[in-house]
């Protein structure tokens, strides 16, 4: 004989209620609504709208099963924006896609993690951006139509320049979904007219901050977008690939992704989503490796509701992400999760426009190998900044231990202008680390440690080979010293002193071991840098400067 079921009545309360049944979170009940529990562990929305609240993404309502009624047409569940649910057991919607809704708005998007398939709903996507922003997008529901809702309803649209394009990485370009007649056309690249599951799209609108709007069955559980490696030229192996869940997804996750198919870069793996929202006009970048959750130009490990990301193939196959790769998104890391791990990260702005760009340089993983390579803008007046490497360019440069090192830096200027780089996240070395910014088109030399902002104009005919970042060591500058014309330190087994005005300095420089024996004398060049290769051994050593109105010393390491 079956037990009566019991259901408890929650009053109807004008104020947010708290509900001790669940794991964490708050229900608010309104007009008529209710929610039930039925046999402890199932929670029943029924009688009207219901709006989910929740603290934080750290404090998600947590629910073992849930399931939406269809008693009346105005059932509802909603998760508002900045609001989270869990659902551990069996999700059920039994009122359409109109009965759950995930919002979003200016402050961020609700976020829902379910391991239940094929639930219909409806999830809003605000789109940061002013007027012909460029974005990569994917979509939360499985087969979601292109057309109206994404893409204006006359094709070819002549008043209008909103666009959607799909990636084709065989010929390297973008094929545009109006396109059906040049090969290759929309069809050959997509197949159809509706998003592919973990497919992501290159999507541009005339409004500023569109909210769209994409409806259908939610995906969960298993998706594994395809991956293509025939292409030819800088772009030849990325593939545009999606966030297919209606959560985030988290780049380090330890479960839930199969990457064997994309390539290894310093031990993890690359991820670049294009940024118009800050008025970056670049690429941002994070690898799995880093210590930091924080890449480049705002990515961080955390890839939004409907966000498209690119990634780079190894071999041909798919990309494979299952439940273990969702996240209720959380604040990101803004700097190093490791105490070992020195991160300098230069950002470069300018008057010409708005646009910007930013480089990360890493020290402390395994091998001085990988990070990040550099994807350049799609504008051709926004700002590159880049390392460069015997491999490549890199916008996240993964280094060795900290030390003595030279990294040239390159930066082409989109237009002609007046620059600044500004260094941040400096906190992470040692008070006696020297970062000197040597501009060799300048003739100047800085160190970031102590002024961590440089300005300087550029334009676009200037060589991009313009810069070095000497990492070194700056050693007890005595106090009557401190005004001193020069900055004198050593990097490897190179000794530079550099006028700090970037004009010329007179002068004799001598350098002694530490037990007082001069190794070597001569006078400072006829240019702002003066650089001296010391062939003596592995050590310390002092630099005296004698100019015409200052004798100082300076400690260096020589390191060979």
């Amino acid at each position: 004989m079956k037990k009566p079921m019991i259901r408890l009545l929650v009053l109807i309360l004008p104020v947010l209620i708290q509900f001790s049944s669940f794991a964490q979170g708050v229900i608010k009940a309104e007009s008529g609504a209710r929610i039930v529990s039925e046999t402890g562990s199932y929670w029943v929305v029924d009688n009207g709208p219901f709006t989910l609240t929740s603290p934080t993404a750290a404090t998600p309502v947590t629910m073992a099963n849930l399931t939406i009624a269809n008693s009346s047409a105005n059932t509802t569940l909603t998760i508002g924006p900045l609001n989270y649910l869990s659902v551990n057991g069996t999700l059920t919607n039994n009122a359409g896609n109109n009965g759950l809704v995930v919002n979003s708005d200016a402050t961020g998007t609700g976020s829902l993690i379910n391991g239940t398939a094929d639930v219909p709903a409806t999830i809003t996507c605000y789109i940061t951006g002013e007027s012909q922003a460029w974005h990569l997008s994917s979509s939360p529901v499985a087969q979601q139509a292109i057309q109206p809702e994404f893409v204006p309803l006359q094709v070819p649209a002549p008043t209008t320049t909103e666009d959607f394009f799909a990636w084709y990485e065989p010929a390297g370009i973008w094929v545009s979904f109006k396109n059906t007649s040049t090969a290759p056309t929309w069809n050959t690249v997509n197949g159809n007219t509706n998003f592919a599951d973990g497919k992501g799209y290159l999507v541009e609108y005339l409004a500023t901050n569109p909210t769209k709007q994409f409806a259908g069955n939610l995906n969960a559980s298993a998706v594994s977008p395809s991956l293509t490696k025939t292409g030819t030229g800088p772009y030849a192996a990325y593939n545009l690939v999606g966030n297919p869940y209606p959560s985030a997804i988290d780049w380090k996750a330890a479960s839930g992704w199969n990457r064997d198919n994309l390539v290894s870069s310093g031990g993890g793996y690359v991820m670049s989503i294009w940024n118009d929202a800050l008025s970056a006009g670049n690429y941002g970048a994070f690898n799995s490796a880093e210590s930091s959750g924080s890449g480049t130009n705002g990515v961080t490990q955390y890839i939004p509701v409907g966000q498209g990301f690119m990634v780079k193939a190894a071999s041909a196959g798919t990309l494979g992400m299952a439940d273990g790769v969702r996240v209720h998104n959380t604040q990101p890391y803004l700097k190093s999760t490791n105490e070992n791990t020195n991160i300098l990260r230069i950002k470069v702005t300018g008057n010409a426009n708005t646009y910007s760009d930013e480089i990360v340089i890493e020290f402390g993983h395994p091998t001085a190998d990988g990070g990040a390579e550099k994807m350049f803008s799609f504008y051709e007046t926004a700002p590159s900044l880049y390392t460069v490497k015997p491999d490549g360019n890199y916008s996240i440069d993964f280094r060795g231990e900290a030390g003595a090192v030279t990294i040239p830096v390159s930066f082409k200027a989109g237009a002609d202008g007046n620059y600044t780089f500004t260094a941040s996240q400096l906190e992470t070395f040692t008070s006696s680390t020297a970062i000197i910014l040597e501009d060799k088109q300048a003739a100047t030399m800085q160190n970031l440690m102590q002024n961590p902002s440089y300005t300087f104009s550029s334009s676009k005919a200037d060589d991009g080979a313009r810069f070095l970042l000497n990492f070194g060591d700056a050693f007890s500058i005595s106090e009557n010293a401190k005004g001193q014309q020069a900055c004198v330190y050593a990097s490897g087994s190179t000794i530079y002193i550099a006028n700090k005005s970037g004009g010329l300095l007179k002068g004799i420089v001598t350098v002694y071991n530490m037990i007082g024996q001069p190794v070597m004398q001569q006078h400072l060049s006829e240019n702002p840098l003066t650089r001296i290769n010391l062939n003596g051994a592995t050590g310390y050593y002092l630099v005296k400067v004698v100019t015409c109105d200052q004798v100082y010393s300076v400690k260096v390491f020589i390191n060979k």
